[in-house]
């Protein structure tokens, strides 16, 4: 009698669907499900366009032969086709090109700071996601655990599981959103080091046009 007891109990395996697993979360798994599609969103898009070949394409080198050969306006034309950070960067220092080294290096450091903020424009939802999640997570379980007791409350002690539903929907939204915030937190910080490296090639790629802008400089 004691092995069949102990057969049927190690049969008992809890066992639940990914959609029983969101259900059982409520209505605050919405809220947090969007925040998934978001993150997935942007971290595609982010990834598209934070290439190399989309920040420092391989045709600056033809602006900077240009601009090499003295042919400011024609290099000025080839930069401003490319529509890329590194083109317009190079544009701005070709605008001052007769103010001297300072008033060049000036300009293209400020239009290297206003291209570093659009490049992680879309970066910093997702820290944002990566901070709300987990409270959108924690007012689900919250929410749970007050609904637990409230119907303890009305149903008293005799029926624990209203107190086991409370705590499951608590656990699972609590789950759910270090599961979304956990990867948001880790792609903002991927993408912004891979900002950071496209910038420092963009530099290395234009500071010999620095000189080419002012030859006489010293």
């Amino acid at each position: 009698m004691l092995a069949l007891i102990q057969v049927s109990s190690q049969q008992v395996v809890a066992t639940q669907t990914v959609w029983e697993f969101l259900l059982a979360g409520g209505f605050i798994m919405i809220p947090i499900g969007i925040c998934s599609v978001v993150v997935l969103t942007l971290a595609m898009e982010r990834w598209l366009h934070l290439r190399s070949e989309c920040v420092v394409p391989p045709e600056i080198d033809t602006a900077i032969e240009l601009l090499a050969a003295g042919d400011h306006e024609a290099a000025s034309a080839a930069a401003k086709e490319l529509d890329a950070p590194a083109g317009r960067i190079l544009i701005a220092g070709i605008n001052r090109r007769g103010r001297g080294i300072e008033h060049v290096e000036r300009a293209m450091e400020d239009q290297g700071g206003k291209e570093v903020e659009k490049l992680r424009g879309n970066i910093r939802p997702l820290l944002l996601i990566a901070s709300i999640a987990p409270l959108l997570g924690l007012l689900g379980t919250v929410m749970g655990i007050q609904d637990a007791f409230a119907l303890i409350v009305k149903a008293g002690m005799g029926k624990p599981e209203h107190l086991a539903g409370g705590i499951e929907e608590a656990l699972v939204t609590t789950i759910a959103g270090l599961v979304v915030a956990i990867p948001a937190l880790l792609i903002a910080s991927h993408l912004n080091t891979k900002v950071r490296r496209l910038m420092i090639e963009t530099d290395e790629k234009l500071t010999p046009a620095v000189d080419l802008m002012v030859p006489n400089a010293s």
